[in-house]
């Protein structure tokens, strides 16, 4: 069966923005409307550049939300600075399926500025159980893909530690990410 065209659409206008992907991973049979979620890998170019992995996939249908009202639609963006070894793309890619599949496991979207849990560390972030769900930050970063269905918010997602997490249920969302933008490189663990 031939892929939805929003579907389609997403994967052109990423393919525009990052090149064509070194690798995909492809996950079939999700909850609800999600039949298939690939991950894309785009290696960097070198150890000081970022790997991003993207979801495709996740926009199919709008995210369900607790109101009853459409959470619109999502795709999920994960930056890790340098190589990142092929097992590691793997346990990256299950880790933002399984996210992906969230609205419709649990019946909320996700949005910018929530705080999510996982079961483990997010893969090649030790210590980072949690993640902090943002926006861009950078006029480089894109806020959403246009496609000839509707807008789908781009959703970065930002691997935290336990004290980050503190932190970022004392301040408001902009505030908290604002103060961890200055204090590390997002694209890396923290420190211990």
């Amino acid at each position: 069966m031939p892929a939805p065209v929003i579907v389609r659409d997403v994967f052109h206008r990423l393919q525009e923005e990052l090149g064509e992907e070194d690798a995909g991973i492809t996950f079939e049979s999700g909850p609800g409307p999600l039949d298939r979620i690939d991950v894309m890998v785009h290696r960097a170019a070198d150890s000081s550049g970022v790997t991003v992995f993207t979801t495709v996939g996740m926009s199919v249908e709008s995210m369900p939300s607790r109101d009853g009202r459409t959470g619109g639609r999502a795709e999920l963006r994960l930056f890790r600075r340098g190589h990142v070894e092929p097992q590691d793309e793997g346990l990256i890619a299950i880790c933002l399926a399984n996210l992906a599949a969230y609205p419709w496991t649990l019946g909320r979207a996700l949005g910018w500025g929530e705080v999510v849990t996982f079961p483990d560390d997010v893969p090649t972030f030790p210590g980072c159980r949690r993640a902090f769900l943002a926006g861009p930050w950078t006029d480089e970063q894109t806020d959403s893909i246009q496609t000839s269905t509707e807008a789908v918010r781009v959703v970065n997602v930002v691997p935290i530690s336990e004290s980050e997490r503190v932190q970022a249920l004392a301040l408001r969302p902009e505030a908290f990410f604002s103060d961890l933008l200055d204090a590390r490189d997002v694209f890396t663990p923290p420190n211990p």
